[in-house]
């Protein structure tokens, strides 16, 4: 490999990217590379900034474009300052805000469904997070290659380093590094906090000089608040001083992840603009809240960048609802006073060194991602540094910190905290270019050995175990494996055991506020003081089993360090005298594959099947489907799961989803006897549908749906009406395991009968109304189907509840298992109301109403998604009319987070915990 020649900072942010570089072997300081990008569709500029926006032009531009300047990239998605003010004009085709997305836990960040809520893309058109960050972070790698490779210095060969916020755990943090590889970058790139890199940028720019150490000599404390587009990070950094040298420096605390920044500025002023451009006291449609969305963004940047008069007046101009765009354009006036006193009140108020921020949901919230609850910057500072020690002084960083208003106001706030000690300003020039400056230095510095920040892991790292009591009751234990600051550590103190050979989940839990616990030490549970991270759902399997005897468990010890590239790894070693082994514990990051709700203590799998019984259930199986002499009566999945219950001395209701996937093994392997009878394939689809619900939610549940389908697609031994119907269920009990392609497959088979036959079998109709992934063409196309059937039937008095269930499956606003994308248009479900308003909903032939409008107009606080209000108010107070609770109906009149309870039945059991703590 080509030894490196530059140290390249990239900051990947929110709101804008930079590339910074300097070189490796002289003292010449770092520069920001200029980047080529498009400003309109017939012009190319070069910017130190490239804004973090991505526009998918319209065919005709994209072929305009195309002939020019080279297309300027491969990629059908255009980066840059184009797609910036795109967002103002064509907000449906630009993806934007990826950075905040990928530490978006509930969402399958690999998923394509950006521009989030966006009707102007086919859903095959859009991207997901991972890969929008990756074309911004490709677009910076050619803008390298253009200007250097043909001078022998390719990108790859360079030393790169990537920041990430403070508050970015582990697996957004690995997300970040997935985004770089599939960008084409090398596998050496390193990650570093933005907090750490502004400090570093302003180490560089005291190069030579002397630290004006505090008069008493004593360690002086920095604290770096960076407040960029999409997040808000505290550092805290002692420097000690050095006789004759600079200060050691050590970050010694960081903030919780805040999602709140410049996008919740924007977000504010368009709530503060929408009632007076929104005309009768409606609200704006989707399409114009977009638009609004990125004017207040032009309008924070004009209001705040520069000084002006308290009466000046901007005006703001979005779309009409007509055709007539010009004409019926909205318009409405705001002043600089009014924007100012809502940043200042709403984001930067005066409060107390006591105060915390408010968990109640009364701060600007989007559906999409999960912003701050709290909008007030200065509380959550407030909460940050209670406990910690005085504030020397502070370094700004971040563009939202441009107004020296807001940096001044939250100096003078924390003089006020610290009775009037008021720390000294490190000079920052470049608010929004000192993350990539510093990036480029530390390389420089890592490569000289010299003159680093002492960091190590921001927080500390926990692991769930559960209890060493047979029934597993014992309170939720957390074990130390990293603690706050260390780099590397083992927990080899504890009477600790690993479950081996069957699928097992590791939970783990960061915190910043357990700065006294080491590896090893045990603590309880408390949610509100720690982060949860995403599981680690593997199987830990022997190489070899231990001589002479059958394990369950072995002890083992805990490892977890920071590597080179700045990634938590974590792994357990057996302590076990005859097993060396060793197993690296790896983050499931795709939600969607694993059960969406961690169990409670009391949820936790407590049925332990002792091995002899499970063969003994494996052989009846086997039995059941295998030609035998053997006189018995005839076989019925009843008769069965009667025989199972009494091997197993649980009745079916008990079997906890490990049993249930065990069982499986043994079904599939038996497939074959479903060609002995009617009977047999009868039995086995009741079972299979049985054994694999809900399709997701335990480990490998991906690899035995397709182990499902490929037995399955080769068709029915008995395809007649018996099996069939037994399908239907099956498909139906496991449809969240279902791509969408396999969805719409099963579907486009059934049409005709859907569609045209008469007397359609309600198991079908259940089965299309379970298949949550269909396109929304599809999804339409079966929704306006069945309200003209049920509505039919209904007058007639006929039975209408299997359409009316599929119809609040397929009008939910909280689908149990797929995306916000999927969610059919709330135009649907007020077709569905003007349908059925006028019938009897106590009438027990409608019984599958009410749940379906609890479902269908259900408040989730997304414009896209939600009923106008005037409708929700009519579907609400016709349900209490018919006995729904007021608690219930009050879901459709205001916004209430889904509860986890809601989705458990669903989802079923998680996998139990991997660690089992004795004695505890």
């Amino acid at each position: 490999m080509t030894e490196a020649k530059f140290s390249i900072g990239i900051d990947l942010g929110t709101s804008n990217s930079a590339l910074a570089f300097c070189p490796l072997t002289s003292a010449q300081g770092s520069q920001i590379l200029a980047i080529p990008q498009w400003d309109t569709a017939t012009t190319v500029i070069e910017s130190e900034i490239l804004p973090s926006f991505l526009y998918l032009p319209e065919e005709a531009i994209a072929a305009q474009m195309r002939g020019q300047h080279g297309g300027l990239g491969s990629s059908a998605w255009v980066v840059g300052r184009l797609a910036r003010r795109k967002a103002g004009e064509t907000p449906g085709r630009v993806a934007q805000s990826a950075k905040s997305w990928l530490c978006h836990h509930a969402a399958d960040r690999s998923a394509p469904f950006l521009p989030w809520g966006s009707n102007a893309l086919a859903p095959q058109e859009k991207i997901s997070p991972v890969s929008a960050s990756a074309l911004i972070l490709a677009h910076l790698r050619k803008a390298w290659n253009d200007r250097f490779a043909a001078q022998g210095l390719a990108f790859d060969a360079q030393d790169i380093t990537i920041t990430v916020p403070a508050s970015f755990d582990a697996a957004a943090q690995m997300l970040t590094l997935a985004a770089a590889r599939q960008a084409g970058f090398p596998d050496h790139v390193r990650l570093l906090e933005e907090p750490q890199a502004a400090f570093y940028a302003w180490l560089e720019q005291q190069a030579g000089e002397t630290w004006a150490a505090p008069p008493d000599a004593r360690a002086a404390h920095v604290l770096v608040i960076d407040i960029g587009g999409g997040t808000t990070d505290f550092s805290l950094f002692e420097l000690k001083p050095r006789e004759g040298d600079f200060p050691d420096i050590k970050r010694v605390a960081v903030s919780d992840h805040i999602l709140l920044g410049g996008d919740n500025i924007d977000l504010a002023i368009a709530h503060l603009v929408e009632p007076r451009l929104a005309t009768g006291g409606g609200a704006l449609s989707p399409g114009q809240w977009d638009h609004l969305a990125a004017q207040s963004r032009s309008l924070k940047e004009r209001v705040l960048g520069v000084e002006g008069g308290p009466d000046e007046v901007f005006t703001v101009s979005i779309p009409g609802r007509g055709s007539n765009l010009i004409a019926g354009a909205l318009s409405a006036e705001v002043t600089r006073s009014d924007l100012e006193r809502m940043v200042l009140e709403g984001f930067f108020p005066d409060c107390e060194a006591s105060d915390k921020p408010r968990r109640a949901l009364g701060a600007v919230r989007e559906w999409g991602l999960p912003y701050a609850f709290d909008s007030a910057v200065t509380r959550h500072l407030a909460a940050f540094l209670r406990g910690r020690p005085e504030v020397d002084a502070l370094l700004f960083n971040g563009g939202s910190l441009t107004p020296r208003r807001l940096r001044e106001k939250l100096r003078a706030q924390i003089g006020r905290w610290q009775e009037g000690r008021s720390p000294i300003v490190l000079e920052n020039p470049q608010l929004d270019l000192a993350v990539a400056r510093g990036a480029a230095y530390s390389g420089r510095l890592a490569r000289q050995k010299a003159g680093l920040i002492e960091a190590g892991s921001p927080r500390a790292v926990f692991v769930e175990a559960g209890g060493g009591t047979a029934d597993g009751g014992a309170p939720r234990a957390l074990v130390c494996i990293l603690p706050r600051g260390a780099t590397s550590a083992e927990a080899t103190n504890l009477d600790l055991y690993m479950r081996i050979n069957t699928p097992v989940r590791f939970q783990l839990y960061t915190s910043t506020r357990h700065d006294d616990k080491k590896a090893g030490d045990v603590v309880e549970l408390v949610p509100e003081e720690f982060h949860a991270l995403p599981p680690l759902e593997t199987e830990a399997t022997l190489a070899r089993p231990p001589s002479g005897k059958s394990a369950e468990t072995i002890p083992v010890a805990l490892s977890a360090k920071v590597n080179e590239l700045g990634l938590l790894q974590l792994s357990c070693r057996s302590l076990a005298a005859d097993i060396a082994q060793s197993w690296p514990l790896e983050f499931n990051l795709r939600p969607q594959e694993r059960a969406a709700v961690a169990p409670k203590p009391e949820q936790a799998p407590q049925t332990q099947i002792l091995p002899d019984r499970l063969a003994e259930a494996k052989r009846r199986i086997a039995s059941a489907f295998t030609q035998t002499s053997e006189k018995r009566a005839p076989l019925t999945a009843p008769r069965l799961f009667q025989a199972l219950e009494q091997i197993l001395g649980r009745s079916k209701g008990e079997w906890n989803a490990m049993l249930l996937r065990e069982l499986w093994e043994s079904l599939k392997e038996n497939e074959a006897g479903r060609a002995l009878s009617v009977e047999h394939e009868e039995t086995w689809l009741i079972f299979a549908g049985f054994l694999l619900r809900p399709g997701f939610g335990v480990a490998r549940d991906e690899r035995r749906i397709d182990e499902l389908w490929r037995i399955l697609e080769k068709g029915l031994r008995f395809p007649g009406k018996r099996s069939k119907l037994q399908q239907y269920i099956l498909w139906r009990r496991v449809a969240g395991g279902l791509s969408q392609e396999r969805q719409e497959a099963l579907l486009e088979a059934e049409k005709t009968r859907i569609f045209e036959q008469k007397n359609t079998p309600p198991e079908l109709i259940r089965m299309a109304g379970s298949f949550e992934r269909i396109g929304l063409g599809h999804k339409t196309e079966l929704i306006g189907r069945f309200i003209d059937v049920s509505a039919e039937l209904a007058a007639q008095k006929k039975h209408c509840a299997p359409y009316l269930a599929a119809l609040g499956s397929l009008l939910s606003r909280t689908p149990f298992y797929a995306g916000p994308e999927n969610i059919a248009p709330p135009e649907l479900v007020e077709r569905a109301y003007k349908a059925f308003r006028r019938l009897d909903w106590n009438d027990p032939e409608l019984a599958e109403m009410k749940p379906l409008f609890l479902r269908g107009a259900r408040v989730v606080n997304d414009r896209r998604l939600d009923l106008p209000a005037p409708l929700r108010k009519d579907i609400a107070d016709k349900l209490e009319k018919c006995g729904v609770a007021p608690v219930r109906a009050g879901r459709l009149r205001d916004f209430e987070p889904v509860e986890r309870a809601e989705h458990v039945s669903f989802y079923g059991e998680a996998l139990p915990p991997g660690l089992i703590l004795g004695g505890y």
